[in-house]
């Protein structure tokens, strides 16, 4: 009992341990996509056109159907043997199988089944970019996340040195080296910094209640995520063509365009079919047994009947579609139509994925650049103003001096945090496009 007691505690403590740890990017992403409602949505879907594609295939085998049905007649009927009227009480019930196969339908099924096949390859796509969408947005909501997280550092680290600027002021005042203008200056500055400081940690509020929107995750509940990304390597050497051959033939999006105008062409030649005969195959098999309960003696046991009144059918049947209504002509254009929809949505798709993918490829290549120049540019910054802090320390600038040279390094420094973040989150969708799972 105590080890149990104390394996109970153990594990009690690791699972605590396990909660507590902060999510990654990668955890944050396969919550989303676990407890999307899009996404489950979309795998429903999935599972029907896997539904219909195993009813299309067994719509090509015979249909088979039993029946058997049983009848009590009181009064005055018809004897079946006799075919005569009589007054009688009788009994008799029948048992019959039947079956029809088409044997030719103007391939109607062969179509229908080829076209599920491809409904269902393109419900396992659609599924995948749903995935990858909830990932995406995922995505940017937590590098929202991480950048005011980081923007409140900087906001607060700001705020600290305006304060400490401040009380030095307030005693060089005391000793009549500066002026209440001086002071004034530098008060400004610091509820400045303060109200910067307030409007960030609002921010990052809202940011985090967008991430657990886009995450599915409880509102009320805690979520704590790791905030100190690595910067990967700068810009892929990957070429931009390189990257636009290999997405144009691998997007999902694309392959799920490719199979929307397949299946239309599958239905376009299913609506053909209707103009062609059908020749279908149908067959029986059928016995009965039947009793006059005033004179059973007349008539053989059931065992007797069900031997002797066996019967069966073959029967072949050509039917010719003349005229029904213009619905063979109608469902026709209509599957044309939407043929010619999704050839022009193909295009319209592989468009948009081409500008999609080079956009990101530049814009990755950019923000890798401007991360660079941003590393040189708050360097700069930061000796400036320490540089401007020596001299407001000495009288020779003036507070206005010095506060342009402090929001000169924020803004530097909240250009380079920009920057680094949003290369993480175009390397990482240049990596998708070239065939990397986002969630790795």
């Amino acid at each position: 009992m105590k080890r149990l007691l104390i394996l109970f505690a153990v594990s009690n403590f690791l699972t605590l341990v396990c909660v507590a740890q902060p999510l990654t990017i990668d955890d944050c992403m396969r919550y989303a996509v676990e407890n999307s409602v899009s996404v489950g949505q979309k795998q429903l879907a999935h599972d029907d056109s896997k539904t219909n594609y195993s009813e299309a295939v067994a719509s090509l085998f015979p249909a088979v159907n039993g029946s058997v049905g049983g009848a009590m007649n009181f009064g005055r009927g018809i004897d079946p043997a006799t075919n005569a009227y009589t007054s009688v009480t009788t009994f008799n019930n029948a048992y019959g199988i039947s079956g029809s196969m088409p044997l030719f339908d103007g391939l109607q099924g062969i179509n229908t089944v080829r076209a599920m096949k491809v409904a269902r390859q393109r419900g396992a796509v659609e599924t995948e970019i749903a995935r990858d969408e909830v990932a995406m947005q995922t995505i940017s909501a937590y590098m929202d996340v991480v950048y005011y997280t980081e923007a409140v550092k900087i906001a607060r680290e700001q705020l600290e040195a305006s304060r400490r600027t401040l009380e030095l002021v307030r005693r060089q005042f005391d000793l009549g080296t500066k002026s209440a203008a001086d002071v004034a200056e530098i008060e400004s500055q610091e509820a400045n910094y303060d109200y910067l400081l307030t409007t960030e940690e609002n921010n990052l509020a809202l940011a985090y209640i967008k991430l657990r929107e886009v995450m599915n995750y409880p509102q009320g509940e805690k979520l704590e995520i790791v905030t100190n990304i690595n910067l990967e390597a700068l810009p892929s050497a990957i070429s931009e063509q390189a990257l636009l051959d290999y997405a144009l033939a691998n997007n999902p999006k694309i392959i799920a365009s490719r199979h929307a105008t397949e299946q239309s062409r599958l239905n376009l030649a299913r609506a053909k079919g209707a103009y062609s005969p059908s020749l279908y195959l149908y067959g029986g098999y059928n016995t009965s047994y039947y009793i006059d309960f005033d004179n059973k003696a007349a008539y053989d046991p059931f065992g007797t009947q069900f031997r002797n009144n066996r019967g069966g059918y073959v029967q072949v049947a050509l039917s010719i579609p003349i005229f029904n209504g213009l619905s063979a002509r109608s469902s026709k254009r209509r599957a044309q139509n939407a043929y010619r929809s999704a050839q022009l949505e193909q295009v319209a798709v592989v468009r948009a994925v081409e500008s999609e993918v080079s956009q990101t490829w530049q814009e990755m290549q950019g923000y890798g650049k401007q991360y660079i120049q941003g590393e040189k540019k708050v360097s700069a910054a930061q000796l400036a103003y320490d540089g401007a802090e020596r001299k407001f320390e000495n009288g020779l600038i003036s507070a206005l001096d010095l506060q342009t040279a402090a929001n000169t390094l924020l803004q530097a420094k909240s250009d380079k945090l920009r920057a680094r973040l949003q290369y993480i989150v175009k390397s990482r969708m240049v990596d998708y496009y070239n065939g990397v799972p986002l969630i790795r």
